[in-house]
Order: C-alpha cells, then sequence, then structure tokens
C-alpha cells in the first residue's frame, strides 16, 4: 500500500465557511504512508486533522517535512497533539535551522506552550536533496518562491508522487529552476500535484509572489507526460462554485489528461 491524503488544500490563510466547504478551507497539509511508514508534509491548519487518523492506526512514529517556513504552511503545529505526547516520536525534515524557526511560533506571547519544552520525543534533520525515509525515496527541487521552498517526489517502489506547492513556472527574471527541470523532475511520476492558485487574468497582478496558474501546471504536465494531476494551494477567496467551474472548463480543455482539484480527504491509493 502507498498512499496519498490530503488535509489541507488552501493557500495564505484559511477560508473556513458554506462557500469553500467543499473543497475545504483548511491550508496545506499532506500524508504520504505505506504500511510502515507515515510522513506528513507541511503543518498548515489541516493536520490538525490527522490526530484521529494517527491513533486509529496506533502510530507511535512520525515523520513531518516542511518545504518552506510560510505561515500558512507551519501555523496547525501547535495544534498537532502528537507533539504533547511523550510516548511518541516525531522526526522533523527542513532547511536552515528548523527547530529555532518552529519555536518562534510557539512561545510567549504568541503561544502558552514553549516549542523547546515539549513532551514529545522531537528530532530536528536537515532536508537534503535526495533521501530515505526507512522504504521511500524521497527527491527534491528548488521552487521559484520568495524565501525558498522545495518540491518533492517520493518513490516506493514501482511507484512516484510529485508534490510541489507554492511554485512559479517561470522561464524568465529571478527563477531558480526552469520549466524543463520541473517536467523532467516530474515526469516518471503517477501523480503529480501542484499550486495552480491563481487564473490567467489574476496572475498579471501577482508576478512574483511565488504561485501558478492552471495552464502552468498543464504545460509542464504535457511536457512531463503525467496524465493524472491535482490542483491544490487553492486561492483562499476562490469559492467552491468557482473551483468546480475552472475544474469543467479544463477538462474540456485538456480531455486527454484526468484532472482533479484537491479535497479535504481526496486519497489516492496504490495497492502494492
Amino acid at each position: 500500500m502507498f498512499k496519498l491524503r490530503f488535509w489541507g488544500v488552501r493557500g495564505s490563510v484559511p477560508s473556513p465557511g458554506k462557500e469553500t466547504n467543499f473543497f475545504g478551507g483548511n491550508t496545506t497539509c499532506i500524508s504520504i504512508e505505506n504500511k510502515n511508514t507515515f510522513l506528513i508534509i507541511d503543518a498548515g491548519t489541516g493536520i490538525r486533522n490527522i490526530n484521529f487518523y494517527l491513533n486509529e492506526r496506533k502510530v507511535k512514529k512520525i515523520y513531518i517535512i516542511f518545504t518552506h517556513y510560510h505561515w500558512d504552511h507551519l501555523q496547525g503545529l501547535p495544534f498537532f497533539a502528537p507533539i504533547f505526547n511523550s510516548d511518541i516520536k516525531i522526526e522533523i525534515f527542513g532547511k536552515k535551522n528548523v527547530s529555532e524557526v518552529l519555536s518562534l511560533q510557539m512561545k510567549q506571547p504568541y503561544f502558552p506552550a514553549d516549542y523547546k519544552n515539549l513532551p514529545s520525543k522531537i528530532e530536528h534533520k536537515n532536508l537534503q536533496k535526495s533521501f530515505n525515509i526507512d522504504d521511500i525515496f524521497i527527491e527534491t527541487i528548488e521552487n521559484n518562491h520568495p524565501s525558498g521552498c522545495v518540491g518533492l517526489k517520493f518513490s516506493y517502489k514501482n511507484k512516484k508522487i510529485a508534490f510541489i506547492t507554492d511554485n512559479e513556472l517561470l522561464d524568465y527574471g529571478e527563477n531558480i529552476t526552469t520549466k524543463k527541470e520541473f517536467s523532467d523532475f516530474i515526469k516518471d511520476s503517477e501523480i503529480f500535484v501542484h499550486d495552480a492558485q491563481y487564473t490567467v487574468k489574476e496572475i498579471k497582478s501577482k508576478r512574483g509572489w511565488g504561485h501558478s496558474t492552471y495552464d502552468d501546471v498543464m504545460e509542464i504536465a504535457k511536457i512531463g507526460g503525467n496524465k493524472k494531476v491535482i490542483f491544490t494551494h487553492h486561492d483562499p477567496m476562490r469559492r467552491d462554485k468557482e473551483l468546480k467551474e475552472i475544474l469543467v472548463d479544463l477538462k474540456n480543455r485538456y480531455p486527454k489528461f484526468n484532472l482533479k482539484a484537491a479535497k479535504e480527504g481526496m486519497e489516492i491509493k496504490f495497492d502494492i
């Protein structure tokens, strides 16, 4: 078994309410798991909902990978119950002093519990270009995003899942990574998940903010030959009705692709 699940799919800020309830209003958090290993990627507000699932599975060791440290990707961590459980072991991966960064939001006067005195057994590790967590192989790529961010590819047996959030697909300006490099990175992935916060019209006033359009994503999916594409990091102002309409339009324009908009609770599972 090799499974991807979405726990939070919004970008920038949580957006609860009846207009966003279908796809969900929590900020970015996904999980990748197999029979023996449970990985969490980013700790947006969606991470809070993983608590019940971990209790059901009786998970005692958790791995958390941070793509970057913008607030919408770490603001749920103080409300993640396992960090207050002395029986839980947690390994946290991130770039550049991850322990110090996480400590900043969990101390007085911002939060009553001090991160450095949490009862769980937390170990911090530097994020490498490629590495293994148990039998899951992980590769990274540098995204085009203010203050930096990494894209991730997870491989287990013969299946691969690419997850690239907070990335502006550019071939000009101050880009770190080109579209060709991204398409090479994702080309052998069964599932390709990418940030699509803006439409073509919206991004005209938001260039340099570090996010992509739906059509940007489809461009590299075509080059990489990725037929199963999932759009995520939905704009917090994007109502469910509008997102559904965008998806219908994309499916009409790209009929050979299996296209989805990430939704809280959505699972993609490989029986291997």
